[in-house]
């Protein structure tokens, strides 16, 4: 059974269910309709063997295979949610929710690892053991994944590998993007909550002036990557909001609220700053004889590439689609996936998938003019169902 050639036969149907996902988004934990329809598909077309939910809204389809011998385990992510953006108007398909799209291709995710489902089950007869499907809510979130971990509904002990894929329109449609060792940063959120004592703003002397002790204290965590980390690593930390309990010109406030992230490529230096983080906003704080209050919610670690993986699928993808559409990246960001939680746990790989149309203005990931060429739900397919197949070690016919 030649792939391309099954791909090509539910290309049509598997872009329907991605220009339908698209038109409906649903933010995290709310992929309500999505889950239903991705239900509602499995079922007619008879694709799986068993579903499982996940949370509320996340689920895995399962794939027995049905031949004799030693058995396999293989798990497939494709995660569902969208993002808080306004779409641009000239897009086509286009978001019919207002303040909500998909801006980052979790429609085409959900879309291609359906089509890899109802590709992959024509082999059945030729593996012993289970294919997982984890349609994953709440990525952008970076909550969940953690769902599948905490899971009962199947024997997480069982599973040998892993494999994901997400869009990148750095990429053009027809291309894939792979990457050995670190390729995405841990992402770790913080609150810091500074208390001083208000007042009339004309007399400062007479308060504890929360507004100078929050600045301080920005200024300091800057000075954690730029004086306490080499210039040969990599790590961010960005406050990306700040807000009083006050809202006059002439009044100092007696609190003062601040949100951040911290990403770092090596775990040591995550833990390091970590750490770091809590002692600058409590000594700066107490330094200007305000108090402070530091919340820190981990997310998931860095992200890393197995060798030996990058290397199978790069041998795979060179046969499915050519050698001159595998490119070989060496860009590490300090962006973030939450599928690094299950790969955190077993080997794998993650793949980036071209998704830029030729010809077009480069659109980037959560902007409002977002957008995937349908022939990167091909590529998709392909490389989740070559990535499958090699596991499983099947490989007569797969290609011509």
């Amino acid at each position: 059974m030649n792939i391309t050639t099954l791909i090509s036969e539910i290309e049509e149907s598997i872009y329907q269910v991605y220009k339908q996902i698209h038109e409906n988004p649903e933010l995290g934990m709310e992929e309500h309709d999505t889950s239903r329809l991705i239900r509602e598909e499995l079922l007619k077309h008879s694709d799986c063997d068993e579903i499982k939910s996940i949370g509320s809204t996340g689920m895995v389809a399962i794939l027995k295979g049905e031949k004799e011998g030693s058995e396999h385990h293989f798990l497939l992510r494709g995660d569902m949610d969208a993002l808080p953006v306004q779409e641009d108007i000239f897009h086509a398909p286009r978001s019919k929710k207002d303040g909500t799209m998909h801006a980052c291709g979790h429609d085409a995710h959900t879309a291609v690892l359906l089509g890899a489902l109802r590709v992959l089950k024509n082999y059945k007869r030729d593996f012993s053991g289970n294919l997982y499907f984890f349609f994953q809510p709440a990525e952008e979130t970076l909550g969940g994944a953690k769902l599948l971990l905490e899971t009962k509904e199947i024997d997480l002990e069982k599973i040998e590998g892993v494999a994901a894929c997400h869009v990148m329109p750095d990429l053009y449609a027809g291309d894939i993007g792979l990457k050995s060792g670190v390729m995405l940063a841990s992402a770790d959120q913080f609150e810091v909550i500074v208390t001083g004592k208000g007042g009339h703003g004309a007399h400062p002397y007479t308060t504890v002036d929360p507004i100078v002790i929050a600045s301080d204290i920005v200024v300091q965590l800057q000075n954690l990557v730029s004086r306490e980390v080499s210039a040969l690593d990599s790590a961010v930390i960005s406050i990306c909001s700040i807000h009083s309990d006050g809202d006059a010109f002439n009044v100092i406030p007696n609190k003062v609220r601040m949100k951040g992230t911290l990403r770092a490529l090596k775990k040591e230096t995550r833990q390091y700053l970590i750490g770091r983080i809590t002692d600058v906003c409590s000594h700066v704080a107490r330094a200007g004889r305000g108090e402070a209050e530091v919340a820190l919610l981990e997310g998931p670690p860095p992200f890393y590439n197995d060798e030996d993986w990058v290397e199978r699928t790069r041998n795979v993808m060179e046969k499915l689609i050519g050698e001159e559409h595998v490119k070989m990246l060496d860009i590490v960001t300090m962006g973030a996936e939450d599928f690094a939680f299950i790969k955190d746990r077993y080997p794998g790989v993650f793949v980036r998938i071209g998704c830029r149309t030729p010809g077009k203005e480069f659109t980037p990931i959560h902007s409002s003019r977002f957008t995937v060429d349908r022939k990167a739900l091909t590529t998709g397919m392909q490389t989740l169902c070559g990535i499958a197949l090699d596991f499983l070690g099947i490989k007569e016919n797969i290609y011509d």
